[in-house]
């Protein structure tokens, strides 16, 4: 005789990017195990592959999870997590500065409480993925997502200014003319290279803003600090953020 299934629970989120409505369920301890694995083996391309995993396991539906942006993916696990393992996370905040530090960081770590059900992804009002560069020429960007970031990054020994160059250039969609636009997969790299050569600074800074004013998972914490005891205001961002 089969042992019983328990029923679970199945929860909506909205989806930053697209503002689409999914289904997903919390969590399983099988999930569980392989987040603690990748964990323990203290590899950034592991966890990532992790958490991926976990989102493609509870998330009902079609849901291709290579493609999301990463503001998604930490959004949707921030939001696994919730469900699973419970919607208060305690984590440690030093400040800076600290009138009792001499302006450093503050000696003392403050354990606060968040409420992962109120961080959200927050979007600029002035972001655009479409940047006009000159009154004739745009450029059409897509969202970094976790294997872009995987394959520029690993085990690179360039600076991070071509570190960053390089992960502009992979989020380059399409260029285009008042005539005719530009799929990605009809340049070469030489090409794109020579474009963005061509571009003034001022060009160049539009590019970069799209980046900048990039949707971010971030809260903002106020609490009193254990080492001066003034009131502090944080903005906590990024998912690691939120489980130290």
């Amino acid at each position: 005789m089969a042992l019983p299934k328990l029923n679970v629970p199945v929860y909506e989120a909205i989806l930053p990017s697209t503002e689409t409505v999914i289904k997903y369920r919390p969590f399983l301890v099988k999930e569980e195990k392989i987040l603690l694995t990748a964990m323990e083996s203290e590899d950034e391309k592991s966890i990532s592959d992790a958490v991926k995993q976990i989102i493609n396991n509870c998330v009902q539906g079609k849901l291709d999870v290579d493609r999301l942006p990463t503001f998604d993916i930490e959004y949707l696990f921030l939001r696994l997590r919730a469900k699973s393992v419970g919607e208060v996370a305690t984590i440690g905040l030093k400040p800076f500065p600290c009138s009792q530090n001499n302006g450093e960081l503050c000696e003392k770590t403050t354990e606060v409480e968040v409420n992962l059900e109120e961080v959200q992804v927050i979007k600029d009002e002035k972001h655009t993925n479409k940047i006009m560069v000159s009154d004739e020429i745009g450029i059409v960007m897509s969202y970094p997502n976790i294997e872009n970031l995987q394959s520029i990054l690993k085990g690179d020994q360039r600076s991070q200014t071509e570190q960053g160059m390089e992960l502009i250039k992979d989020s380059v969609q399409m260029i285009f003319t008042e005539e005719e636009t530009y799929e990605k997969d009809t340049f070469d790299e030489k090409e794109l290279d020579d474009f963005f050569d061509s571009l003034t600074t001022d060009q160049f800074i539009k590019v970069r803003e799209f980046f900048e004013t990039m949707p971010q998972l971030k809260h903002t914490v106020k609490y009193k600090c254990s080492t001066c005891g003034e009131d502090k205001e944080t903005t906590v961002q990024g998912l690691n953020s939120f489980f130290g």
